[in-house]
Formats: C-alpha cells, structure tokens, sequence
C-alpha cells in the first residue's frame, strides 16, 4: 500500500507536471502570435550522440528560413501568373485561336516548376527553434541551461537531419540566477520570464 509519504511526493510530481505542461503550452502559443514561428510541437524526444536514450525538449517551433521565405513568396508569384496563363491557354483552345495549345504547355510547365520549388522550400528552408521551459518557484540556474545546451549539442552530433535548430529559447516563470542568463546570453539563447501573464525576454545587458 502507498504511504501517505509516497501519495505527497507523487501529488507534488503530478502538480508540477501540470504546471510544466502549462507553461509549455503558453509559450508555444506566443511563439506563434508573437515570433513568427509559424507552427510548434509540444513534447517531443530529441535523438542524442553520447546519450543513447536522447532528451526530452519542451517545445519545438518550425518555419521558413529567410531564403525559404523568398522561394516562397517568388514561387507563389510564378504560380499565380502561370495559372492565370493556363486560363488564358484554354480559352484560346476553347475559341480556336492560334497558339492556345502552346501558351497551356508553357503555362502548365511553368506551374509544374512553381510548385517545385515550393516543395523545395518547405522541405528544404526550414529551421526549427528548441524550447525548454522551467516552471518552479525558485530561479532558474546554470547547471539548467548547461543541461539544455548540451542536450541540443548531442543531437546535432547525432547527425539526425529532421530538425535544423538555429534558434534556442530558454523560458523561466521566475527568472534567472544572474551567471545563468549571462551564460544563456554568451551561448546565443533567447531567455524569456514570464511576467504579469506575459512572455517577456531578458537580456544581460540592456
């Protein structure tokens, strides 16, 4: 039978689980409205090189790079027109006239190659944002974000290619100890509190 020790201890891990998940939650959501991230995974196992059973990350977010974004937006434009030349190539065929086959080829190819690209650019300009999230009473410390970069640095020497993480956010409902976000800072991480129900970042120096 359980102690009433045992139910305390395992009441306080299902609490602090439901607060951790919570601020998760949250922040995703703010990565979408606020960073321009334009989707976000919530929970997930990262693969690991030294680690063989990998790390657990918070949140993960996705969008175009900023050469995505360009073959995005271009090839958007090319399609638009192409399709538009398409209509232009079946009413020509439609009436009879001169050239409406060869204007619906070229239009059609050139939608083909369009929608290339955009595939490209989803597959292939994408980057990724790793997330870790601490909800606890106390401020986060250094040994929490050395935990955190080495966890990305094992899966980038996993040599998996799912994920291209240019991006590192640590998120902290009370803070950080000073030597802690002075090491975020110098190691590229984006350190956010969250302060009167709102996601604010920190910066060392401001």
């Amino acid at each position: 039978t359980m102690t009433q020790e045992n139910k305390v201890v395992l009441e306080d891990s299902q609490t602090s689980y439901l607060k951790g998940r919570e601020l998760e939650e949250e922040f995703a959501a703010h990565m979408k409205k606020n960073l321009g991230w334009t989707s976000v995974r919530v929970g997930a196992h990262m693969k690991g090189k030294e680690n063989s059973k990998g790390a657990s990350i918070d949140v993960i977010g996705e969008c175009l790079d900023e050469r995505g974004v360009k073959f995005h937006r271009v090839s958007m434009s090319i399609l638009t027109s192409a399709i538009f030349m398409v209509l232009v190539g079946i009413t020509l065929l439609f009436e009879d006239i001169d050239g409406g086959s060869e204007v619906l080829l070229i239009s059609i190819f050139v939608s083909g190659l369009a929608g290339f690209f955009l595939w490209q650019s989803d597959v292939y300009h994408k980057q990724n944002a790793w997330v870790e999230c601490k909800n606890l009473k106390g401020k986060a410390t250094i040994s929490m974000i050395d935990k955190s970069l080495r966890e990305k640095r094992d899966y980038i020497a996993s040599g998996d290619k799912e994920y291209k993480f240019e991006y590192h956010y640590f998120v902290s409902a009370s803070g950080f100890v000073e030597n802690a976000l002075k090491h975020a800072v110098v190691h590229g991480m984006f350190c956010f509190e969250k302060k009167d129900g709102k996601f604010v970042e920190i910066k060392y120096f401001k």
